[in-house]
């Protein structure tokens, strides 16, 4: 007997960054999709030893079940893909622990509980954005007004977006660490404002089933990424950027918080032109193509 709960990672986070405690008011337009992560909750049968993931340890700290468990954590994501697979981990470590625990959670509780649980608990520096996508699912544009209260917004689905995208892993796990600070201390309020405007432009796109302005917005968004600090645009990502370019395609999002590693978006405008770029990038060996598709959001099954 088990409890496997599963969660989205997500990309095109457009106005990431202004979901945190120093960039909002925060808005933000983000795409569920998979390889999910998925845990497993099983009974302990021995002596329990503490786990070595953090998030792990905070989960069961905040969610202690009645009996010893057993919990295991696997995806196909890579590790520090930019793709928010730790909010993956927590919100389906909340589903699950709740559920062995015989608490009910809607979706907001649930992706509310995980940021608190990520960000305070085990006191990792994260926005609210991830977390809503994993609970959420599908295509939401997220409103921070007063960090870190959030609301969701689930637009309708586009089920033909997903032809048209491919993510690139550029070969290493992405490390924004030790520019966080710095985009603290010197983030130029000028960028997160551009970074919420565009946000609201891949809104108004997706409502308008615009794939040009979809584009168009990625591409203002990795610009005003940029700007935010030169460093969260990194070498591989300017790679893969000037081929997409050269390629035709119509736009591209660095994921996550961006800096050196990671993965990017890349927005082609037809099936034909993404396959010409997915050629390029098996070509070009350093990279790889993460493959996705459009997801829905949490899912928990079994028992204890």
């Amino acid at each position: 007997m088990a409890i496997i709960a599963s969660a989205p990672v997500r990309i095109c986070d457009n106005g990431g960054w202004t979901d945190t405690w120093f960039g909002g008011p925060g808005r933000v337009l983000n795409i569920a999709v998979s390889p999910r992560v998925e845990v497993s909750i099983r009974r302990f049968n021995g002596n329990p030893w503490p786990s070595a993931n953090p998030l792990v340890r905070a989960a069961l700290q905040e969610y202690p079940p009645a009996d010893p468990v057993e919990v295991s954590i696997k995806s196909d994501a890579p590790a520090g893909s930019g793709l928010g697979t730790s909010a993956a981990v927590v919100v389906s470590l909340v589903g699950g622990l709740a559920t062995a625990r015989g608490e009910r959670l809607d979706l907001m509780q649930v992706a509310r509980a995980a940021h608190h649980l990520e960000a305070d608990v085990a006191g990792i520096e994260c926005g609210v954005q991830d977390h809503a996508s994993a609970a959420f699912g599908g295509i939401n544009f997220v409103n921070v007004d007063v960090y870190p209260v959030f609301t969701v917004e689930p637009l309708d689905a586009w089920p033909d977006l997903g032809r048209f995208l491919t993510v690139v892993y550029l070969g290493q796990p992405h490390d924004s660490s030790d520019l966080h600070d710095e985009v603290i201390e010197t983030g130029d309020s000028a960028a997160f404002d551009r970074l919420r405007q565009a946000a609201v432009l891949a809104k108004a796109a997706v409502v308008g089933r615009d794939l040009a302005g979809f584009g168009a917005a990625l591409v203002e968004n990795t610009s005003a990424q940029g700007d935010l600090h030169p460093g969260l645009v990194g070498r591989d990502a300017l790679v893969v950027i000037e081929a997409a370019r050269r390629l035709g395609a119509l736009g591209w999002k660095i994921n996550g918080a961006g800096g050196d590693g990671g993965s990017v978006t890349v927005l082609s405008g037809s099936e034909d032109a993404r396959q010409k770029f997915d050629r390029w990038v098996h070509r070009y060996r350093r990279y790889r193509v993460i493959s996705i598709e459009l997801s829905d959001g949490l899912r928990v099954a079994g028992s204890l």
